[in-house]
């Protein structure tokens, strides 16, 4: 496959993606939390001191500890006009390394949201996001789990939801994804582009509960030609709510992928649950799994196929109107099958506390601590990092 970035920026903008169910932001605050929401345009600086153990995620012994800086700026604007929402996000950080030869990393990402009601029957969305960065993004777990190189990352979701009648609707959705590194040797084994289109029917069947029927299909597109695929999902769910205050989802079915390479997969189970509890007006618990085949790291591995599961628990509690805090913790188990090696799997966890002061309406401060650990089958994958930061952040 020719190397697509840097178009990429520009191909995000015209097409549309529509991903697995992500993981949630686990043990983060947000960074795009209006303190005004009536205000059309903010903007937001902020300043963090922190300590990383391990900056360049290396195996036990070897660790790359140092003490950082890190500023960032970001300006968010939203309008509602009628029957049309837009928001649009973007951001820029620098991050400098006390401790270190290699000093200071830049970072960037943007989004773009469009909401559209085209009649009382039919309504479009699309979703665009763009980020540059170096650390692996595991909130969205499309980026490999460790720190490699700097990387361009961009999706774009798109979909079309029309009501037939009270109770039966349909969501059409189209996509594209892409990952690209700046280092070569990275580069070859995990840039890609991934195109899909699904088609879910939604039935409702009473005030409290609905069922889903879904297709999916994905094209996977790599600079390593031989993990080139196509991938067909059928899939069969419900969503349910067991009161005001407790919401859940389950989309179960088979997956079936096919490589150019010749080598097909088996038809294997493919599963997302979530769970939300709003327990009271303070403390909200969400709770999301995953399991099925995954990219990520097979040319590298020399693997034919990874399963993966994925779990992620946050609970976010408010002390009161100034004091609040955060916590989660994601499992993520992966097994790679290697026709030519022995089988490898591994298994990461991670920790991530937050708490924020409201000093004054625009002005927050923050301290943050996050633990990610690796345990492999190969040694030298293995890895434990922790952070620990404190800074504070102004919006007008």
């Amino acid at each position: 496959m020719k190397k697509l970035f840097p178009a990429v920026p520009l191909i995000l903008l015209g097409f549309s993606t529509s991903l697995f169910a992500n993981l949630s932001n686990i043990g983060m605050l947000s960074d795009h939390e209006d303190f005004d929401s009536s205000l059309p345009f903010t903007t937001t600086i902020s300043t963090v001191y922190g300590y990383d153990s391990n900056v360049g995620s290396r195996p036990k012994y070897v660790e790359d500890s140092s003490a950082y800086a890190k500023g960032r700026v970001s300006g968010a604007y939203s309008t509602v006009r009628g029957k049309t929402h837009f928001g649009l996000n973007a951001g820029f950080a620098t991050k400098y390394y006390l401790e270190r030869d290699d000093t200071t990393f830049n970072s960037a990402d943007g989004s773009v949201n469009f909401y559209h009601k085209i009649t009382p029957r039919a309504t479009f969305a699309n979703k665009s996001y763009l980020s540059y960065s170096i650390e692996p993004d595991l909130q969205i777990g499309v980026a490999v789990p460790r720190r490699l190189s700097h990387y361009y990352y961009g999706h774009n979701n798109s979909s079309l939801t029309y009501a037939f009648n009270r109770r039966l609707s349909s969501i059409t959705r189209l996509g594209l994804s892409g990952i690209s590194y700046e280092d070569e040797i990275s580069a070859a084994s995990n840039d890609k582009i991934k195109y899909e289109i699904s088609q879910e029917m939604r039935y409702v069947l009473n005030v409290v509960s609905d069922i889903v029927g879904e297709y999916r299909h994905v094209t996977a597109d790599y600079d390593v030609a031989d993990y080139d695929y196509g991938a067909h999902y059928l899939l069969a769910g419900l969503n349910h709510s067991f009161n005001l205050m407790l919401r859940g989802t389950l989309m179960a079915g088979v997956q079936r992928r096919s490589f150019d390479n010749g080598f097909e997969d088996d038809w294997r189970p493919h599963m997302e649950t979530s769970l939300r509890y709003d327990v009271t007006e303070k403390t909200q618990v969400s709770w999301i799994n995953r399991f099925g085949y995954e990219d990520g790291e097979l040319a590298s591995n020399g693997a034919s196929s990874r399963t993966g599961f994925n779990s992620s628990f946050n609970l976010s509690y408010s002390f009161n109107d100034r004091l609040r805090s955060n916590f989660g913790m994601t499992y993520h188990s992966y097994d790679f099958e290697r026709p030519e090696l022995i089988d490898l799997s591994e298994v990461m966890k991670t920790i991530n506390l937050g708490i924020n002061y409201r000093l004054y309406s625009n002005v927050d401060l923050n301290a943050r601590y996050s633990y990610v650990a690796m345990e492999s089958d190969d040694v030298f994958r293995d890895f434990v990092r922790h952070r620990i930061s404190a800074g504070m952040q102004i919006k007008f």
